[in-house]
């Protein structure tokens, strides 16, 4: 079982803050984190009531969605930073029931947290952009229960070659063996998975996903710059015939925010789900 933690759409204020620009979730990324992940988190509280709509009510009925509720005696400052300090208690929380079972998830091209929970650090990103094929918002949540039921084989494959291709590098320090073994099964598991997809008439766009991962400081001196930028297109003839054009998996070292402690055992801290527009 895998769970994430998800959240409305944030943004950076001019004076540093944090703003909920939508309190819903957005249709298109809820079918993206109930395709691919077992079990979801929308966090709720006792003073502001943040999203909350017919379909969210519905994963929660089928026993997919949950919303884990948090006490709160009094609000100070932007919804958006007390709601980003919510989304980090119930990754903590979750994590110590289901030891690295739960991350982050947000649908923004970099993370967002709280400045007094959080860190400026060197991290591993592994991006997939273009690459993901997620249900389009006016397919049912039905069906995409019904699919992920039918094709959960080749779902689960996915998941394990993805875990594959981070674990490897951060475990072994090993980018070029990670990359040799992983990536090109993983292309190809894309590919397919769009193809089913296609024949169970499920409409579907590729969307972009990057997986912040956790990794020590001996790593990022011994092999950080080996993996700076390095990106790989879709296999030639597959990519252009099945709409993989322009996709590619990219795994590089970056600077970026990350919560100051991280649950053990969890090395995908967060999952990011941004559309191809914000990357104009």
């Amino acid at each position: 079982m895998r769970g994430l933690v998800i959240s409305p759409e944030y943004e950076i204020t001019n004076d540093g803050g944090i703003h909920i620009k939508n309190s819903d979730i957005d249709a298109t990324k809820l079918r993206q984190y109930l395709l691919y992940w077992d079990k979801l988190d929308f966090p709720d509280n006792n003073l502001i009531g943040i999203g909350g709509s017919p379909e969210i009510d519905y994963l929660k009925d089928v026993g997919v969605l949950q919303r884990s509720r948090h006490i709160l005696k009094s609000i100070s400052g932007d919804v958006g930073d007390f709601y980003s300090k919510i989304q980090l208690e119930t990754l903590k929380n979750n994590n110590e029931k289901e030891k690295g079972k739960w991350s982050l998830a947000q649908p923004n091209s970099k993370l967002v947290l709280n400045e007094e929970s959080s860190v400026l650090t060197r991290n591993l990103e592994v991006e997939l952009y273009e690459s993901l094929p997620v249900p389009t918002s006016d397919v049912s949540l039905d069906d995409v229960l019904i699919f992920k039921e039918r094709r959960k084989d080749e779902l689960l494959e996915f998941r394990h070659l993805m875990d594959n291709l981070y674990l490897e590098i951060l475990d072994s320090g090993d980018f070029e063996r990670a990359r040799l073994k992983n990536i090109d099964q993983l292309q190809l598991k894309i590919i397919e998975l769009d193809r089913v997809m296609s024949e169970s008439r499920i409409t579907r766009l590729l969307q972009n996903v990057k997986i912040e991962l956790d990794y020590t400081q001996v790593f990022i001196n011994t092999v950080g710059a080996a993996v700076a930028g390095n990106a790989f297109g879709f296999p030639v003839g597959l990519s252009g015939a099945l709409g993989f054009a322009s996709s590619f998996i990219k795994v590089s070292s970056e600077f970026s925010l990350k919560p100051k402690n991280i649950p053990e055992g969890l090395k995908d801290y967060a999952y990011l789900y941004y559309s191809k527009k914000e990357l104009i």
